[in-house]
């Protein structure tokens, strides 16, 4: 038995696949059967039979449940495929057969977690690991950065890939993931500074060769931004430079030849959702809607909620005896612009419960004819006879010119005349919004530097900002500045507060949405390369309160804030 086993590992270490597996064919002895099942999965992995590689690390497993070793390959054969849940179930075998708390088997399911985008649960492992005696540090540290840059923790993620750095200063993965984090900062200094031992080290790298068209993107070297991918797609085909030359095209308003670099990426790669996702918001933006809300369909807030996939999705059928489940998903901006559509849908059916974010609970009304707000918690997902996504209802309604959001919204009299004793109006009152989330679409060019409001701050006028997220760029301005903070306050209390206002103005963030549905005059701050909804779609939903003040040239906002300031000078006198 000793002797078929060590000339088949011996063939297998050297390469020579197709003998081994005669060999393993040819065996006769039951004892040995899952031992044989499982080095012919490793020859097949080798051979990147993935499939029939899992076929045979299955028997080996029927054949002896004990057996370790088919689990830990189970798990490779799962990240090939990209089949992350049934990784964690193999990581999560060899820790149970594994008695030793092997730091290496705990790393494993952290990064199966950390695959499947459960981050939280990742970090959580991964910083058990931390305190043992694993060896690969960087590793560990690169990994705990990138799941917290996913989780928005900017703080530490900059920290541990700043630890990863102190274990080798010539890492070029880490010291690339450094400059595309400090890009997307917007850390002048840091960038430059990464830029070039990035360069320094491997200037051929292809994630440098991609983070260089970011570093030129960010500089405004759109020319050369563009030539660094085009050479990226000649040579590789790469599926990131597609999607990034798109993105600067469409960033220059150039819809044409954005079409024409997805339409390229998806002959290459027909089944990235992503690319469709953009190949429908350009539809979207050009007025295409039965196209575009097609397209709109792939995009990964509702593709990966697997919560409800037991529920059969509506798509127009009658209504009339069935209750509907409406999820929530997509930003909290959406969640305002697109819960209007509620009301459409209403007299259609039997029953609406609509799944809403805990944090938005308070400010909706608990029922509203036979629409019922929900918490995920309260859901009973076999009381429904379909379920949409909220996002979904556009192209169902959006052409209905519906202003019935505030009916959705929890207006208390109480608190709005509280707010109002409370606020000074010796001068008039204006909330300012200046930037969204960091991580949020489009940006950071749909945010403004708080330090280009200055001569708009030194107005006669009160300032409120509701914004909980200050960038490190204006931490410094905003403390100096006239601007009363309310960023702790619950949104309950910031819809009175808005509503005793005399005026919002805000770039495209949730506070602006916000403010048109409390009907409260807004001047919004709408970016060159506007979202799809400030395109024809606004046509068919605007909002009765809003004026809109936009870009005329990329990335400059000198013109709109100028113009807001003589606005303003003239509304209030001031």
């Amino acid at each position: 038995m000793a002797e078929i086993l060590d000339n088949i590992i011996d063939n297998l270490n050297n390469d020579r696949l197709t003998t081994a597996l005669k060999l393993c064919e040819q065996n006769k002895d039951e004892k040995i059967e899952h031992i044989i099942s499982n080095i012919k999965g490793v020859i097949l992995f080798k051979q990147k039979n993935y499939k029939l590689a899992k076929t045979e690390f299955v028997k080996s497993i029927n054949k002896d449940k004990k057996f370790i070793d088919p689990y830990k390959n189970l798990f490779k054969v799962h990240l090939k495929l990209k089949n992350f849940k049934s990784a964690i179930l193999n990581a999560l075998n060899v820790i149970e057969l594994d008695n030793t708390e092997n730091p290496l088997s705990f790393f494993n399911l952290a990064l199966a977690y950390d695959l499947d985008e459960n981050f939280e649960k990742a970090i959580e492992i991964y910083k058990k690991i931390e305190k043992s005696e694993f060896k690969e540090k960087k590793i560990l540290f690169n990994n705990l950065a990138k799941c917290y840059l996913s989780t928005e923790n900017i703080n530490e993620a900059e920290n541990y890939y700043l630890k990863a750095l102190e274990i080798d200063q010539n890492d070029k993965i880490v010291i690339n993931n450094l400059l595309i984090f400090y890009l997307r900062l917007g850390n002048s200094n840091k960038s430059e500074k990464f830029y070039n031992k990035a360069k320094a080290l491997d200037l051929n790298y292809l994630e440098f060769r991609l983070n260089e068209s970011e570093y030129f993107l960010f500089k405004g070297d759109f020319e050369k931004a563009i030539k660094i991918l085009n050479s990226i797609i000649l040579e590789t085909k790469n599926y990131f430079a597609y999607k990034k030359l798109a993105k600067i095209y469409s960033m220059m308003n150039d819809n044409k030849k954005a079409i024409e670099i997805i339409e390229e990426a998806l002959t290459i790669y027909p089944n990235k959702k992503d690319l469709k996702v953009n190949r429908g918001i350009i539809y979207l933006t050009e007025g295409d809607f039965d196209k575009g809300w097609e397209f709109y369909e792939y995009r990964k807030s509702i593709v990966n909620d697997e919560s409800f996939e037991n529920i059969k999705i509506w798509k127009g059928e009658n209504l009339t005896d069935s209750n509907l489940l409406v999820t929530c998903e997509q930003g909290m901006g959406d969640v305002l612009q697109f819960s209007k559509f509620l009301m459409n849908l209403s007299p259609l059916c039997k029953k609406i419960d609509f799944c809403l974010y805990d944090k938005l609970i308070p400010i909706y009304k608990k029922k509203i004819n036979n629409i019922n707000i929900c918490k995920k918690s309260e859901i009973v997902k076999n009381n429904y006879d379909y379920r949409i996504s909220l996002g979904s209802l556009n192209k169902f309604f959006y052409k209905e010119n519906n202003f019935l959001s505030s009916e959705l919204l929890n207006f208390k009299n109480d608190q709005t005349k509280k707010h109002s004793s409370i606020l000074d109006n010796k001068k008039k009152n204006i909330g300012l919004i200046w930037s969204g989330n960091f991580f949020g679409p489009k940006e950071p060019f749909r945010s403004i530097e708080l330090k280009n409001f200055d001569k708009l701050l030194k107005l006669n006028a009160n300032y409120y900002s509701f914004q909980n997220e200050i960038w490190d760029r204006d931490k410094e301005f905003f403390k100096k500045s006239n601007i009363v903070d309310y960023s702790k306050k619950k949104f309950s209390e910031i819809i009175s507060i808005i509503q005793n206002l005399d005026l919002v103005i805000s770039t495209d963030t949730f506070f602006l949405h916000l403010s048109c549905i409390c009907n409260k005059e807004t001047w919004g701050l709408i970016p060159f390369n506007a979202d799809w909804r400030w395109y024809d779609y606004y046509k068919f939903n605007p909002y009765k309160t809003l004026k809109i003040y936009k870009q005329k040239n990329y990335n400059n906002w000198d013109a709109v804030i100028q113009l807001i300031q003589e606005d303003l000078k003239i509304k209030f006198d001031i």
